[in-house]
């Protein structure tokens, strides 16, 4: 029985058996589709925010790189428009400083806007005066200007003047085609910043200016305003890479603060294409993802609310509407099986399954207790049909074992009381022989003969059914016999037909049993007397096994002579059957008779397994002493 079964014999149900339990579960399934849904809205919503966050990243980027090149073609009007300027001069620098700093006031793009002499120093600038006289003769913007008497593009960089972040551009002075300095303009890269508050991003959304070495020139709204990230250089070889290559960049990572943001960059180029900076536009994940987070989370919690009321609809409505008509029944089934025949329902039948099923179930205990009626009458109307038949099968087999009885006395008797007519005929037609046989014709002599012949045989079969009626009446308590004991015997009693034959005889080591010695002496001397008798033209081999099979010794007697036919093995064993002729085989057909009688006598069994040809195997079992 499984353990399902047992619990629920112990009135112990399974959890998952009860059927409110099941209930439950068919509202979850069916709620199931709503959740996958639900869900699937959710991440479709994930995915279409995560596109609108990447667009107004992009948007910012692309706006920062167009505005780049607005500022670029400004400045280089300015630059050329300056240096035009009669009054834009190293030995004018008090018109020039005037001239610079309302410039600057008008154009706040700018950092610096000043003039460089033709070694580098500083002869005006629209910041302090004390800044004069500084050199910047180891300027980019300066030796390219100089150099090549074309407007000139510096580095990105921290001003020495400034100290902001700014790229300048420089255009040559030439007073009669001979170089005597420069004048440039540095662009503050803070108008990222009020690029970037105009743009309407989300909160924490950052946007980073990095030069090509991999250094921060701008970092808008940084969410740790402690921390200065103006000069500190990325080292990680994948992202100086990324840098050198110049492509854009859009995708999901953890920036320097730790933070997950949704990154998108363009390069920014001075001139001629060359990806100098970057700026990245970085968009926290959680605020590109909040409204589709909260719309699955008040999707999740509507669809808890209608989850948990058909939960309670299916808990108390399925104990209205189904649990207390299923109780009946099992109370009702329960009381059955206890053999309650009278158990019914109580539930009111009705169209619906649940009354169809009290209805069933009612006109079944009824149908059954009345075959249970009608069975135990069929029941008493048997035990006294079976207790008139026992008291005759013991009355028969009591007339039964009288007449057996009657038979073996009979037999017992008429055999005794043959022996001596027998042998009284036996020794007159000797004694006839012997004095008067001279005198005799041959056909009288042969007469006499025939009749010894069969005065004899009658003899044998006298004594062979004396045998055969003894064992059934040999009684008394067995006792030990030693096996090997008793065959010895039977093999010494057949000491001259063993040498007549030419036999060979072997046997295993015998045990020990409780028997009667005499009966089982004789059983060997059976079985190996037909092994002698029914020989072929080969001398007989003849071995005696044995071996030990749970309770019983099984003993057993092979030989190589003619055999026995498969139909015949049964028959053999009946009183009086032969299977060859007189005159080939002599016999009465009663040894192997007596043989199954003294095993049976025993408590054993008899058998033989054989081909005809290949000689035959008599085994049988004798009970092994505990």
């Amino acid at each position: 029985m499984s353990a399902p079964e047992d619990k629920a014999r112990d009135g112990r149900t399974p959890f998952f058996s009860r059927l409110r339990v099941r209930l439950l579960v068919l509202v979850l399934l069916a709620i199931l589709p709503a959740l996958g849904l639900v869900l699937y809205t959710g991440f479709e919503q994930r995915a279409a925010a995560r596109a609108d966050a990447e667009a107004s990243a992009r948007r910012v980027v692309k706006l920062a790189a167009a505005s780049q090149k607005q500022h670029f073609e400004a400045t280089r009007q300015l630059l050329a428009t300056l240096a035009q300027l009669p009054q834009v001069r190293p030995d004018r620098a008090a018109e020039c400083q005037a001239l610079f700093t309302n410039l600057l006031h008008l154009h706040p793009i700018y950092a610096n806007i000043g003039g460089l002499d033709a070694e580098g120093k500083v002869f005006a600038s629209a910041k302090t005066p004390a800044t004069n006289q500084l050199d910047l003769s180891d300027r980019t913007y300066f030796k390219l200007a100089r150099d090549t008497g074309k407007l000139a593009v510096g580095e990105y960089q921290t001003g020495h003047i400034t100290g902001q972040p700014t790229f300048n551009m420089a255009h040559p002075l030439l007073v009669g085609g001979k170089f005597v300095g420069v004048v440039y303009a540095a662009l503050d890269l803070k108008w990222l910043n009020h690029l970037a508050a105009r743009a309407d991003l989300p909160e924490g959304t950052t946007l980073t200016l990095i030069d090509r070495e991999g250094t921060i020139l701008v970092r808008y709204q940084s969410p740790d305003p402690g921390k200065s990230w103006i000069g500190l250089t990325i080292t990680n070889a994948l992202f100086r890479k990324f840098l050198a290559e110049g492509t854009e960049l859009t995708g999901v990572f953890r920036g320097l603060d730790g933070m997950k943001r949704l990154y998108t960059s363009t390069a920014l180029s001075r001139t001629k294409g060359l990806p100098d900076a970057h700026v990245f536009v970085g968009i926290p994940v959680q605020s590109a993802y909040a409204a589709a987070h909260r719309t699955m989370r008040l999707n999740l919690i509507f669809l808890g609310i209608v989850a948990g009321l058909a939960l309670a609809a299916a808990w108390t409505g399925g104990d209205f509407f189904v649990l207390r008509q299923v109780r009946g029944l099992v109370e009702a089934a329960g009381r059955l099986s206890q053999g309650d025949l009278a158990a019914r329902s109580g539930v009111v039948p009705g169209p619906g399954e649940l009354g169809q099923l009290a209805r069933s179930f009612d006109d079944m205990a009824a149908s059954l207790q009345r075959h249970i009626g009608d069975l135990e009458r069929a029941q008493a109307e048997l035990k006294a049909l079976n207790e008139e038949l026992e008291q005759r099968v013991l009355e028969r087999t009591a007339e039964l074992r009288r007449s057996n009885e009657d038979l073996e006395q009979f037999a017992y008797v008429a055999s005794h009381d043959l022996q001596e007519p027998l042998r009284m005929i036996t020794s007159y037609l000797t004694l006839l022989r012997q004095r008067e046989g001279s005198k005799l014709d041959q056909n009288s002599r042969q007469f006499i003969a025939f009749a010894l012949d069969g005065a004899t045989r009658m003899q044998q079969l006298i004594q062979d059914l004396l045998d055969y009626s003894r064992v059934g009446r040999r009684g008394g308590e067995f006792e030990q016999v030693d096996l090997h004991e008793a065959c010895a015997a039977a093999l010494a009693n057949l000491q001259a037909a063993i040498a007549k034959a030419g036999a060979e005889v072997t046997l295993d080591t015998l045990p020990t049993v409780k028997g009667d010695p005499s009966l089982l002496t004789q059983l060997f001397q059976n079985l190996v007397g037909n092994a002698l008798k029914f020989h072929g033209e080969a001398p007989p081999k003849i071995h005696l096994g044995c071996q030990r099979k749970g309770a019983v010794w099984e003993l057993a007697v092979s030989d190589n002579g003619i055999g026995i036919a498969p139909q015949d093995f049964e028959r053999i064993f009946v009183v009086f059957q032969r299977l060859h002729a007189q005159e080939k085989f002599p016999g009465t057909g009663i040894g192997l008779s007596v043989c199954k009688k003294i095993v049976e006598r025993h408590g054993g069994r008899i058998w033989v397994e054989s081909k005809p040809g290949k000689g035959a195997t008599f085994f049988f079992t004798i009970p092994a002493m505990e």
